[in-house]
């Protein structure tokens, strides 16, 4: 456990997964109630200066220039080649824009990123040891967090900002999922009063909800494994095809426009242990079938995962650690499996 959860989290239950609580109970909780998880292996970049959102609209898949202080957006880096490097939420504060995304990613971009900045006038400071992010879901966490930090957002991808606290509403309905962003120092009394009237979980349990709710990441397994389009960034809206240049466009571009898209992201099941990001998936007749996105164990036994698959694999047995994976439906549409590129996304 790193900081700033390392001093806050009891020492029995840092390592512990599902030690929180009952599994039954997390359903029950995520589904009908409330639950509340620490969320360490998010962090946070700050982009501070007068050039802030022009340098982040240059840099990522995602219109910055009108991004307002309410929303926040999906968006992606991109090697020149068009391949992830990294997978960020962005919002705005009060001194700068706000990136919420891997910690590990974020440590491993900053040197690259602040090679982009030149002459412009911005500042990049990782937060990620000194504030937090704890992720609260269910129908009591809208009312408890109501009163913690006034009214959370009405809708998806909504920015709410109470002091130095900052709410964010998560696509992927039900249930509704909020993370809540704190400096360190407020964070403790934070876990406690949300662990206390909430059910507490661990971040594996609240991976298994960005499963189910179909949100991807991007590890440091996995980085320049993908283009954006394979992790469906475009029904999750997390692709301007209008914005103009960034590093990666002009392959985006191609792929949207002129290309077919071979390989998208599904979710799926098995009876194993959570694979790790990159794994492979294979067919049961031994052909390459794609890889892991994510994994997350599931309190009931077994675990759900989230892969990039060649579209024309989909109808075959696929295996994962050598195991079946069944496929599970997404909460979003996706293009008919013929290797056409999707249709949705901001434009």
């Amino acid at each position: 456990m790193r900081e700033p959860w390392r001093n806050l989290l009891d020492p029995d239950t840092q390592e512990t997964g599902f030690g929180f609580t009952g599994s039954a109970e997390l359903e029950r909780a995520a589904a009908d109630g409330g639950l509340a998880a620490p969320l360490p292996r998010l962090g946070l970049l700050h982009v501070a200066g007068d050039d802030a959102a022009t340098f982040l609209h240059s840099q990522l898949t995602q219109s910055i220039a009108d991004l307002d202080e309410h929303t926040s957006r999906l968006a992606g880096w991109c090697s020149a080649k068009g391949r992830l490097l990294a997978l960020f939420r962005v919002l705005h504060t009060d001194t700068g824009l706000l990136l919420l995304g891997d910690r590990d990613v974020i440590e491993a971009s900053l040197p690259r990123l602040r090679m982009f900045v030149l002459r412009a006038r911005v500042a990049l400071t990782d937060l990620s040891a000194e504030e937090g992010v704890l992720g609260l879901a269910g129908p009591a966490a809208e009312s408890l967090l109501a009163e913690a930090a006034g009214s959370p957002p009405a809708t998806p991808g909504g920015v709410t900002r109470a002091g130095d606290l900052h709410v964010i509403r998560l696509p992927g309905e039900p249930p509704v999922r909020y993370l809540v962003s704190a400096p360190a120092g407020q964070l403790g009394a934070l876990w406690e009063r949300f662990s206390q009237g909430l059910t507490p979980a661990d971040e594996g349990f609240w991976e298994l909800l960005d499963i189910r709710a179909g949100l991807p990441d991007v590890r440091p397994e996995t980085r320049e494994r993908f283009v954006p389009q394979m992790l469906n960034l475009e029904p999750l809206g997390g692709i301007s095809y209008s914005k103009g240049c960034y590093p990666g466009q002009e392959v985006v571009a191609r792929m949207h426009y002129l290309g077919r898209l071979k390989r998208r992201m599904v979710r799926l099941e098995s009876s194993g242990e959570p694979p790790a990001p990159g794994t492979g998936l294979r067919t049961a007749a031994g052909r390459d079938a794609g890889e892991v996105v994510s994994a997350a164990a599931r309190p009931t036994g077994g675990c759900e995962l989230l892969a990039v698959v060649r579209i024309e694999a989909e109808r075959e047995e696929l295996l994962v650690d050598g195991l079946p994976a069944t496929p599970l439906p997404l909460p979003y549409p996706l293009p008919a499996g013929d290797g056409s590129a999707p249709e949705g996304g901001r434009d």
